[in-house]
């Protein structure tokens, strides 16, 4: 009798489990991916968790995680997605609907297929208020300026490497109709100051309610899109914990590494890559790993495509690392600068942006200066201002905002027949530091903004110096592109 008992038991349990399983979980989610009312075969979908693909007729079907907050597409390469309030929308909301049937994405036509294509990427625009907002309009409305101005092409989006507020939440609907002004499609990573802010120091925050606000607003916080033959990817690699100082350290964790790791296996290795941050992930600035978290494991899932470009924000400075031949790392300069606190960022390189050229899987690139787009540099004859911390008077300083080792910085004193090289300030030199970043900021011993003293100038690997001994002095200045730039300085 008993052991009869048991056999009966053990699959009754079996069974019971599989209709409680059922009653808990969620209905799939199903639709079609349109372009002009057909369905594209192909299309990623994704709940930041689970992958599949449309099917011949464009249709889909994903069963969700519990807690997945969106559905979302990788939008194909000779595709854009419709924009509202500057927001690409390749993203549905599925956790708030009552029916799961009939959730269509919407796919428009890129005319050229974006095998030659133009990018934008803007780093930590960070406002707090209106006042602050207005600043930001203006930066915006020279880009659209200077985006206007180049030939014409397939669609220019932005890419913004997060912070995009400065823990004031209530200021990402303003900003985003700042941004919608462009009439672009703007791609938004997360940044540390839009997590939360969280002030409960016992508990340390879960990701979710820290990033919920920004998710309600821009979509989700890992994603991709395609352009040409280039991948797009935009991750979160913030780790937030919140407390009365938003403590945060940098790493993207085990999930959406594995995220990115099933998102890569849609993408043939002979493609580029493109992936947008917010913290580094590597610089020049800091070279001990330790300090990037578990980056390496991105850099290793990203080994083997044919070019792969990395955009960051959060230093308030500009630099660029190339730590192999297919890499290149751009922390790209502030749009705030040093927090609206002046004109320049906390290393000098003016309020700006990034503008990105894109061939094939080929990139050419430029830091542009919003109030001097035809610029690559900023130059300090002797005896201009300086506080007590930067280099001596007597050198003329030359600030190569968006230096690598592959540029030229050299002076003439013979009316350009010879050129010399000039000698570069390394991150060992503590006096390397920007004069008009000095001028607005001070520095650690000596702060200027006494409402904000955390904010100081910082030592940047980009100032060049010389010591002239003639009245009459020539800079010329050569990218890495070709690019070149001279000035003459008299003395």
């Amino acid at each position: 009798m008993n052991s009869l008992f048991t056999c009966l038991a053990g699959p009754m349990s079996f069974v019971l489990l599989l209709f409680a399983e059922h009653a808990m979980a969620k209905e799939p989610v199903c639709g079609r991916v349109l372009c002009g009312g057909r369905g594209v075969p192909g299309v990623v979908v994704t709940d930041g968790e689970r992958f599949t693909q449309t099917d011949s007729h464009g249709a889909y079907r994903l069963v969700c995680g519990e807690n997945a907050m969106h559905v979302y597409i990788s939008v194909p390469a000779g595709y854009t997605v419709p924009v509202a309030e500057s927001v690409p929308m390749f993203w549905i909301r599925v956790d708030t609907l009552a029916v799961r049937e009939g959730i269509d994405f919407t796919l428009l036509r890129e005319p050229d297929k974006g095998r030659r294509h133009r990018f934008v990427a803007m780093g930590d625009p960070q406002v707090r208020n209106r006042r602050e907002l207005s600043r930001l309009d203006s930066l915006l409305a020279a880009l659209k300026r200077t985006v206007a101005r180049l030939p014409a092409s397939s669609e220019i989006p932005v890419l913004v490497a997060g912070d995009i507020v400065f823990n004031r939440p209530k200021m990402h609907l303003p900003s985003k109709k700042s941004f919608a002004a462009l009439g672009r499609p703007v791609f938004y990573a997360i940044g540390n100051h839009d997590h939360g802010p969280i002030r409960d120091s016992e508990t340390p925050a879960n990701e979710e309610p820290a990033t919920r606000r920004f998710r309600e607003h821009y979509g989700p916080t890992y994603y991709s899109f395609n352009r040409g033959l280039v991948h797009y990817i935009v991750l979160d690699n913030i780790r937030f914990r919140g407390g009365k100082r938003d403590a945060y350290d940098i790493g993207f964790g085990e999930e959406q590494l594995a995220w990115v790791e099933r998102d890569l296996s849609y993408v043939p290795k002979k493609r580029a890559v493109v992936v947008l941050v917010h913290a580094p992930l590597q610089s020049r600035q800091f070279p001990d790993p330790e300090h990037y978290g578990d980056s390496s494991a991105l850099l290793a899932l990203l080994d083997g495509y044919a070019r792969v470009q990395i955009i960051s924000g959060h230093t308030h400075c500009n630099s660029v690392a190339t730590p192999s031949r297919r890499v290149t790392e751009h922390t790209v300069g502030a749009a705030c600068g040093g927090f609206w606190e002046g004109p320049v960022c906390l290393d000098g390189t003016p309020l700006g942006y990034k503008l990105f050229e894109v061939r094939g899987r080929r990139f050419r690139w430029r830091y542009v200066a919003a109030a001097a787009p035809e610029r690559l540099f900023s130059v300090y004859p002797p005896d201009t201002s300086r506080c007590g911390a930067s280099r001596p008077a007597s050198e003329l300083l030359v600030n190569v905002w968006d230096w690598d080792p592959q540029w030229r910085v050299e002076y003439s004193e013979d009316g350009g027949r010879t050129f010399r090289p000039m000698k570069r300030c390394g991150y060992d030199d503590l006096r390397a530091l920007d004069p008009v970043a000095c001028e607005y900021f001070g520095t650690a011993g000596s702060p200027r903004i006494a409402a904000r003293p955390w904010i100081k100038a910082r030592v940047t690997d980009h100032l060049f110096r010389c010591t002239p001994r003639s009245e009459r002095v020539t800079i010329r200045v050569v990218s890495r592109f070709g690019e070149t730039r001279t000035q003459q300085v008299d003395l």
